[in-house]
Order: structure tokens, then sequence, then C-alpha cells
């Protein structure tokens, strides 16, 4: 286990902040660590019935277009149940009647505090997108019968999104009669 001996936020932005410093190590020896720290977010993935709605947009940080499940940040006070209700709405233009949570993940844990959570979204209603004014998304529809090789295809590079797809997979096949 570690435990900060020291530390200080020395950079606090609109998304993350870092933190650095001095932790001691279980064996009582010390070392420097630097943290991001995120509020944390949501992973939605929308299935018609038919197909998994995913977006494609354009991420700066890599400089080229990604194919994504829709996603967001969770802003202060917000659930990830509020926060995914709200996403699926701004950027599929989809209203779920049910959300399955699909767990948790830590998609960064050896420097990064973000957690994901997924959650799978059925029985959808059409509602119009809500886009952001600084978000260009373009929707893919993906046949269930296409989903799987997609997951493990390297064209789908987004880690949250190999893993939500892949949950999402196997919840619908163990309960396919319920569907």
């Amino acid at each position: 286990m570690e435990i900060w001996k020291n530390s200080e936020l020395v950079f606090v932005g609109k998304v993350v902040a870092l933190r650095t410093g001095e932790v001691r190590l279980d064996d009582g020896s010390e070392a420097y660590r630097e943290v991001v720290e995120h509020p944390g977010g949501v992973c939605i993935l929308p299935f018609t019935g038919q197909a998994f709605v995913l977006v494609k947009q354009f991420r700066i940080a890599l400089g080229k277009d990604m194919i994504e499940a829709p996603a967001g940040k969770l802003e202060v006070n917000e659930t990830p149940l509020q926060c995914a209700v709200k996403e699926m709405h701004e950027e599929t233009g989809y209203r779920a009647d049910r959300l399955i949570s699909l767990g948790v993940i830590h998609p960064s844990v050896g420097f990064c505090s973000e957690a994901i959570h997924l959650f799978l979204a059925l029985d959808l209603t059409e509602i119009g997108q809500k886009l952001e004014k600084d978000e260009r998304i373009e929707m893919l529809h993906v046949p269930l019968e296409e989903a799987s090789a997609l997951a493990c295809s390297e064209s789908l590079q987004d880690a949250k999104t190999v893993v939500i797809l892949n949950r999402a997979l196997a919840w619908l096949s163990a309960r396919k009669k319920e569907i």
C-alpha cells in the first residue's frame, strides 16, 4: 500500500488535475508519484434491438477520428445514471427505457484516478440529438452480427468501447430470450 507523504496540485484544468509528490511504501521506503485526478465518467452503449449505436469523432489527443461508444465526464453532483441519460441524448438522440449497469472500469490505473461507469441502453426511443456547440459527431449503427468482429478488430482502438462492447455482447448472449 502507498500513502501520500506530501503532495501538491501542480495543475488544475477544466477536465483534469495533476497531483505530484512523495509516497511512503509499505516497506517504509519512499517514491515519487504523478497522478492525474479525473472526476470520472460514463460510457453508454445504445442497442436498438438489431444494432449498437457508436459514434465517430475527431480526437485531438490522437490527431485522428475514433470510433467510440457515447461517453461523457461526470459533472459536480451528477450521478453516473444522470450523466448516462444526458450524454446518450446529446450524442445519439436516443432515450432508453432501460439502462443496465455493466460495471466500472479504470482505464489507466498506473497514473490516473478515472473511473468509467458502463451502461447498456435498451428499449430506445429517438428524441433527437442535442450536441454541445463544440461537438462534431457522426453516428454509426453496427449490426449485432458484426459487433463481435468489430470488438476484436484493429479499427476499434478505444479501450472503453472494446470493453463495453464485449460486456454488452456477453450480457445479451446470456439473456437472449429476455430481450
